[in-house]
């Protein structure tokens, strides 16, 4: 078996092999929609909205300024990001294609085929230097390894995460051509390297952790034979310079701040009522936890998650069993790293891959605003994959009976896995439905999960058939606001839920907590004077609360002095009080802003009568009749009994 697989990674056929694989995995996510962040940096981000008249925006702004241009927020993901690259090529494809997501999924695919072929190439011209019989046997078993793994779902299947597909690509494009001028001494290879660098920066600031990877490769790998002058990394350092210049000068010198917002900044807790930092054992217990669950990821990939926004993770104390273990494994990994840089440089370099990629999205140093997260790990998994493909190529080698089955097994199980977790990024609802059951205790899942609901529900036609969508719409609010109590774009949402569902008593008491929290938002107080209006029509016609009604009426005639049912209401209620003067001027006003009301003559009519006024009561009560006989007499036979 082992001559049947370098014989195919030896011809020249495996690298469209690979292309195929890649893209036959992926095939099925070309007709799935935008999902997720994809309204962030594609269709609600105005720059890239704009086409290319805004890619000037794009590369001086923040990433997510073109997002928040018309709400007057910004971004308060801490440090910033500066990722102009994918935003720019969004804006060039919204430009020819506007908002296709075909077209923008397809551009993933692709993309993600030709990053396999770039690592299968780069892996066999590095790993020829000290493996020269094995090197397209490893470097092909790895990169079909990373290609099917389906912790890579979250990176392709979402076209956001284009962004990770270049950085990666161009890293490994730089390194390739970095080995290219080792080989030919042409500066031409040199520039391409550097300019490659720059633009896996400028799609990912993460890019930045093969400034050490790169030189480790070298070193590694390259005999000592063959010059390694430091020279020859100048392109990289150049091109980090210009890039983190470029950075500053744009979003300023500002790389590490931690956020104050709870669903961005997963080591807040409330105290109380009170936002405070987690204890030190607690979160770095917790991330080690999370270190940990990516290396389990990485071999059993299983439960998958987009969503590990807080507090979808139970905190873990540093001294419990699981975070001892991460520690003494990461002990271990940097021991044998060390240990086998000469000896074994594959593992040796794949551990340090997988270490040094993943130090940026570790949390350890600073908060990437989540506990982890599977695009984290996208580069970090290539290193697990080199590893796997060095143990899986010795196994066959030795001729143990059950490895002939181990690769196969691997490849169909993982590739079945892949297709399968793509299905779930269809669409938003499947999204957050299908990852609901592993991320329950997340408040932005809870939050996102209701807002689909909702907007599911209102789309609907058959309101009646689907109202289980609100009521669960209904429960995962409620559920989000119970981890999170000040989540006010939650609080907006629960209203509107019990506004549609007409339960205006708390629909009303919504609305409220939400102004209390957000004062100087006025969007809400349209829905919330008629959600008092109609809490008002509920009192005055089903409590007989005439009292109550008029205190709510008043008050959403404060919002909307113009409301003439709001005004026929209070009129009604004032009558019903006894009050007859102010109930004919509200009923007066009601009826000069909407004359064609059966019903506001219809209460006229009652009002004049009761103040003895016959000659009014009568013009009041012809006008209504003229107008809808059925409504004044509906009214008259309600007000009789």
């Amino acid at each position: 078996m082992i001559d049947s697989i370098n014989k195919l990674f030896q011809s020249t056929w495996s690298i469209y092999l690979i292309f195929i694989i890649s893209f036959a995995l992926y095939a099925n996510t070309l007709f799935h929609d935008f999902v997720l962040d994809d309204r962030v940096v594609f269709t609600e981000n105005q720059f890239v909205q704009n086409g290319i008249s805004g890619i000037s925006n794009i590369f001086s702004n923040e990433t997510f300024a073109g997002y928040f241009k018309d709400s007057g927020r910004k971004s308060t993901v801490g440090g910033g990001r500066y990722r102009p690259l994918t935003l720019a090529f969004f804006a060039v494809q919204h430009q020819v294609s506007g908002n296709n997501p075909f077209i923008a999924h397809l551009f993933n695919v692709l993309f993600y085929g030709l990053l396999n072929c770039i690592i299968f190439i780069s892996l066999a011209k590095l790993l020829a230097y000290r493996y020269p019989d094995q090197a397209k046997i490893l470097a092909g078993i790895a990169t079909v390894l990373f290609a099917i793994h389906p912790l890579h779902t979250e990176v392709v299947a979402n076209i956001k995460g284009l962004d990770e597909i270049w950085s990666l690509l161009f890293s490994f494009s730089s390194l390739y051509f970095l080995l290219k001028t080792l080989e030919s001494k042409k500066i031409l290879h040199g520039i391409l390297s550097g300019i490659f660098f720059m633009l896996a920066l400028f799609s990912k600031e993460n890019a930045i952790v093969f400034l050490a990877l790169i030189p480790l490769a070298i070193y590694l790998f390259i005999p000592k034979e063959i010059k390694r002058s430091w020279v020859i990394y100048t392109p990289l350092v150049i091109s980090s310079a210009l890039f983190i210049g470029i950075r500053i000068w744009v979003l300023g010198a500002s790389f590490i701040n931690s956020s104050r917002n709870f669903l961005e900044n997963p080591w807040l807790q409330f105290r109380g009522e009170r936002l405070v930092e987690m204890n030190p054992a607690e979160k770095y217990g917790t991330i080690f936890y999370s270190l940990l669950r990516y290396v389990y990821l990485n071999f059993i990939p299983y439960p998958l998650t987009h969503d590990y926004a807080p507090k979808s993770i139970a905190a873990v104390n540093l001294f419990s069993p699981l975070p001892i273990l991460a520690l003494g494994l990461a002990g271990a990994a940097i021991f044998f790293a060390f240990k086998w840089r000469k000896s074994k440089p594959l593992y040796s370099w794949s551990i340090f891959l997988f270490i040094i990629a993943l130090i940026p999205t570790s949390n350890l140093f600073f908060s990437i605003g989540a506990y982890m997260g599977e695009r984290f790990v996208f580069v970090s998994s290539l290193g697990i994959c080199m590893m796997a493909a060095g143990f899986l190529l010795r196994f066959l080698q030795v001729r143990y009976s059950w490895s002939i089955y181990l690769l196969p097994i691997i490849v169909l199980a993982f590739s079945a896995r892949t297709i399968a977790r793509n299905t779930a990024w269809k669409n938003n609802f499947t999204l957050f439905n299908s990852d609901y059951q592993h991320s329950s205790n997340s408040a932005k899942l809870n939050s996102s999960l209701g807002f689909t609901l909702l907007e599911n529900y209102r789309k609907s036609d058959d309101k009646e058939a689907n109202k289980y969508l609100i009521n669960q719409a209904i429960f995962h609010l409620k559920k989000a606001l119970e981890i999170y109590p000040k989540y006010t774009d939650c609080v907006f949402l629960l209203g509107n839920a019990y506004y549609i569902i007409k339960d205006h008593k708390d629909a009303v008491a919504t609305y409220e907590q939400y102004i209390t929290m957000a004062p100087g938002d006025m969007s809400i107080m349209k829905n919330y004077q008629k959600a008092l209006r109609e809490y008002g029509r509920f009192l005055f016609h089903e409590e007989h609360n005439n009292q109550d009604a008029k205190q709510v009426l008043i008050k959403s005639l404060k919002l909307n002095p113009n409301d003439d049912q709001a005004l026929e209401l209070l009129g009604s209620a004032e009558a019903e009080l006894g009050y007859l003067l102010k109930s004919l001027e509200y009923l007066s006003k009601s009826s000069q802003i909407n004359p064609k009301s059966a019903s506001v003559w219809a209460n006229l009519y009652i009002t004049y009568t009761r103040l003895g006024d016959k000659a009014n009561a009568q013009i009041a009560i012809n006008k209504g009749m003229e107008i809808d006989k059925d409504v004044v007499k509906k009214l008259m036979t309600v007000k009789a009994k």
